[in-house]
């Protein structure tokens, strides 16, 4: 009898503490994904996503640098490549601090080159005293000229541009 009490209490104590390790899943809003998140103290510096589909499946996966004030100065996505089973690089976003601004240059991985392309897409945010984005100008180039610059003046739209690229 003690001994079938202690051997339930053991994989009571071994499901709880396997619970505890798997605090980085997170279950995304779609229900189909889940993420596990690699921290260095209160920063994430790596986030893996899985599709989730019977089986969980490498997706995404995600590499953030920080500077010394805790800012993240960039952002490089890597895509699963299943037939030859590694992650291969799919994007790169930097991110520029200066005073009143924060400027986002995004380039996509060029396979022939075996390097990011330069520049593809730039957006600057003007942010008012707050540090809150108030305006932004949007640039993407073609043949190394920009092929169109959009101004977003309105703050809801800065702020919804820079939520899509840190996200």
């Amino acid at each position: 009898m003690k001994k079938s009490f202690l051997s339930r209490i053991t994989i009571l104590l071994g499901i709880l503490i396997a619970s505890f390790s798997y605090t980085g899943l997170n279950a995304q809003e779609s229900g189909n994904f889940i993420t596990n998140e690699e921290k260095q103290g209160d920063l994430i510096v790596s986030k893996v996503i899985y599709r989730l589909d019977g089986s969980l499946y490498r997706h995404m996966k995600y590499d953030f640098t920080y500077d010394e004030q805790k800012r993240m100065t960039s952002k490089e996505a890597f895509k699963w490549d299943s037939r030859r089973e590694k992650w291969s690089p799919y994007f790169k976003i930097d991110y520029t601090y200066s005073d009143g601004q924060i400027t986002l240059t995004y380039a996509r991985w060029n396979e022939a080159h075996k390097a990011y392309d330069a520049q593809v897409e730039k957006s600057v945010y003007e942010l008012n005293e707050n540090n809150i984005p108030v305006a932004c100008v949007n640039y993407q180039w073609k043949n190394d000229k920009p092929k169109q610059a959009i101004a977003f003046p309105q703050q809801q739209s800065c702020e919804t541009l820079l939520s899509l690229k840190i996200n």
